[in-house]
């Protein structure tokens, strides 16, 4: 029995939310999760905005999770994503390199999934846009939480 489109975000935000449970301790998540809230949660609803605004892309099918064009789940999603992003960052430069350009192309791999799930499209190019929107948001997120974790020490 298929699934309703309207109920894939919020099982898997429910997925992802597992999977920080399992992987990550307590004490980091409690440490991570102003981080996964500015550069996930924050940075996805800017990039919805920006996409949305300029018909790039968006989310569709979301049913009574959203309002306006804008889907509830997502943020709480990469936010909960953002911590197993951080966790799991290595600290050696070629490494960060190595994971961003990673991370991105899962993500753009997941956007596609979406797509083919029916409840995202990109007006754009479904490979480049979102490759490099993906690069940049992450490593703007890397390059931040570096800078603010230093900051810290």
């Amino acid at each position: 029995m298929p699934i309703a489109a309207q109920y894939i975000y919020p099982l898997f935000t429910g997925i992802i939310a597992l999977a920080v449970v399992l992987l990550v301790p307590k004490q980091e998540v409690r440490r991570l999760f102003i981080y996964a809230i500015i550069f996930g949660g924050i940075l996805n609803v800017a990039a919805i905005a920006f996409n949305t605004l300029f018909n790039f892309g968006r989310h569709i099918n979301y049913g009574p999770f959203g309002i306006g064009g804008f889907s509830f789940f997502p943020p709480l999603a990469w936010t909960l994503w953002f911590i197993l992003f951080l966790w799991f960052l290595p600290e050696n430069r070629l490494l960060v390199i190595i994971y961003i350009i990673s991370t991105a192309a899962y993500s753009m791999l997941f956007s596609n999934v979406l797509i083919n799930l029916g409840i995202f499209e990109w007006k754009l190019h479904r490979v480049i846009y979102p490759f490099c929107l993906y690069l940049v948001w992450f490593s703007t997120a890397a390059w931040g939480y570096f800078a603010m974790r230093e900051r810290q020490e």
